[in-house]
């Protein structure tokens, strides 16, 4: 499997938050049910920085069963706090 534990997380968050945003703030800029950049950048980066603490949060000790939460064999808040930093540098350049 990709993911062990709460990792597949890594995915959803993002993408929940970008739906989320979607529907609370519509862009009028862009036809209805599509997203602007700056909703994709917020949402992919907001829900991924919610990944990277709670992925901290979560494997700072070992569970009794010895689950690790993990995304692609990599300890979850790494993937997340990498995608957090591409969508900050995304944004500078734009």
């Amino acid at each position: 499997m990709i993911y062990r534990g709460a990792g597949w997380l890594t995915l959803f968050t993002p993408v929940a938050m970008i739906l989320l945003l979607m529907v609370l703030w519509p862009d009028p800029s862009v036809k209805p049910g599509n997203t602007s950049l700056t909703q994709l950048l917020m949402g992919v980066g907001i829900g991924s920085a919610i990944n990277t603490v709670l992925g901290f949060v979560l494997n700072r000790e070992v569970h009794e069963n010895g689950v690790r939460h993990h995304f692609f064999f990599l300890p979850m808040q790494w993937p997340a706090l990498a995608i957090t930093l591409v969508c900050v540098v995304i944004a500078l350049f734009k």
